[in-house]
């Protein structure tokens, strides 16, 4: 029996000075997870996702103490779960 798995994927989008009303972001929200579904589905065998779970959460700090990541390529082997490097 295969070991169930949790792909989790965080988009943090920095919003400038402009006031953005909330329904607004709700929508961008929306739309990001469903685009998120939609990718992940094309790429991802028939079946293989079998729950998806999202939430937003909003708050104010500095945007430079944010870590910027990378765009990466990673060769995963499909006969394991690790990264070949």
């Amino acid at each position: 029996m295969s070991t169930p798995k949790v792909l989790t994927v965080t988009l943090e989008f920095e919003m400038g000075d402009r006031k953005i009303h909330a329904a607004r972001i709700k929508a961008a929200y929306e739309a990001a997870v469903s685009a998120a579904i939609e990718a992940a589905k094309k790429e991802l065998l028939d079946g293989s996702v079998i729950t998806v779970r999202s939430r937003m959460t909003w708050d104010y700090r500095w945007a430079e103490t944010s870590a910027q990541y990378t765009d990466i390529d990673v060769e995963w082997s499909e006969d394991d779960d690790e990264p070949d490097e």
